[in-house]
C-alpha cells in the first residue's frame, strides 16, 4: 500500500494496539502523524509502543492512541485510512468514514456476518464472505474512488483480501503534487 499512497495522517481505526498505524510511519516517514483509534486501547498498547520508539527513535511523538467510537474522528482528504481486521460491518463503517471524507483507505477485512453485512445476491456463485468483499468493493468503485484489489499469503492470515481505493480524481498534498502513484502495474500481484 505504501507504494500508492504517500504522505498524510494515519488513521488506523478499530486498532487494537496501533500495531499497523506505527508500522505505516516506519515504513514511510513522510506521514507526519498518526492516530490509532479503538473503542478500548489496550493497556500494553503503551508496552508495544515504547518497544517501537526504542528501536525507532523517529515514532517518538507521532503516534496517539485515543479510546473513542470511531464514528466521532474527523478525518479529511489528506487522511490514508486503515483498518485490519475491522471485525464483521466494522469494515463497512470504516469504508463509508473514509469515503465521506474522500480520503484514502485500506482495508483487511474478517468476521464477515452476512446479516449484517451486504453479499448482494451474489451468495449463489460464491462463499458468503467473497460475495461480501466484492460488494465493498464496487460500493467504493461507485463511490468515485478506483480500487485496487489484492491477497497477502495466507499463512500471515486466512483473512487475505485486501481491497485499496483512493478518489479516483486524486488530490493535492500540501506539497502541490499528485500524492497518489498511478502506475498501473501495481494494482497487479
Amino acid at each position: 500500500m505504501r507504494r500508492l499512497f504517500r504522505g498524510g495522517r494515519i488513521v488506523d481505526l478499530a486498532a487494537g494496539h496501533g500495531l499497523l498505524a506505527q508500522l505505516m510511519l516506519i515504513l514511510d516517514d513522510t506521514s507526519p502523524c498518526a492516530l490509532a483509534v479503538d473503542a478500548v486501547v489496550p493497556l500494553s498498547a503503551t508496552t508495544l509502543h515504547q518497544a517501537l520508539v526504542e528501536r525507532w527513535p523517529r515514532l517518538a511523538g507521532r503516534v496517539t492512541f485515543l479510546a473513542s467510537p470511531m464514528d466521532v474522528i474527523e478525518i479529511v482528504p489528506g487522511d490514508i485510512v486503515v483498518s485490519i481486521h475491522a471485525c464483521g460491518g466494522l469494515t463497512d463503517v470504516v469504508l463509508q468514514l473514509a469515503t465521506v471524507a474522500r480520503a484514502r483507505v485500506a482495508v483487511l477485512p474478517c468476521c464477515h456476518d452476512v446479516d449484517a453485512c451486504d453479499a448482494g445476491a451474489l451468495s449463489g456463485w460464491m462463499d458468503d464472505s467473497l460475495a461480501i468483499d466484492v460488494m465493498r468493493a464496487r460500493r467504493l468503485a461507485g463511490q468515485g474512488y478506483r480500487i485496487w484489489t489484492q491477497r497477502i499469503p495466507q499463512d500471515i492470515t486466512p483473512k487475505d483480501r485486501l481491497l485499496i481505493g483512493a478518489p479516483a480524481d486524486g488530490f493535492q498534498t500540501d506539497l502541490g503534487h499528485v500524492a497518489l502513484h498511478d502506475d498501473r502495474r501495481s494494482e497487479r500481484t
